[in-house]
């Protein structure tokens, strides 16, 4: 997804996820840092993403590795709101996750599998080990 269209997307699902009145505390329970680490990482890109906008290549790749990191955590919180939408199919549209049906298949395999690797290795270069 280019930058400006994710950064869209992410925002209305931060605010939408934030809402306590839709997601109260007791929703994330069972994963009570998921939705902490995520906002967290949505406040840090949504700064990095304005300061890109000057064109400085090393915001640009730090602007690019968060959205690295968001696209996993929006994985994991995507899961999680599914698991929830057995009960109640109303909460993936107050999620403002966009709806659609999923055609299964390699594509997201390779899109997940390349943004644990970009993940990871900002990781790497941060912590100056390897991972285990």
């Amino acid at each position: 997804m280019a930058p400006t269209l994710f950064h869209g997307f992410n925002q209305g699902v931060a605010t939408a996820l934030s809402d306590k009145t839709r997601f109260p505390d007791s929703f994330w329970t069972a994963h009570p840092a998921l939705l902490e680490s995520y906002l967290a990482a949505s406040a840090k890109h949504d700064a990095v993403y304005h300061e890109s906008m000057h064109g400085s290549r090393l915001v640009i790749a730090e602007r690019e590795l968060l959205q690295a990191q968001l696209v996993l955590n929006l994985d994991e919180i995507a899961s999680v709101l599914e698991m929830a939408a057995v009960r109640n199919p109303e909460i993936l549209l107050a999620s403002a996750f966009t709806i659609a049906k999923e055609k299964r298949g390699r594509a997201r395999a390779k899109v997940a599998s390349a943004a644990l690797k970009t993940a990871r290795a900002g990781t790497e270069g941060e912590e100056g080990g390897t991972p285990t």
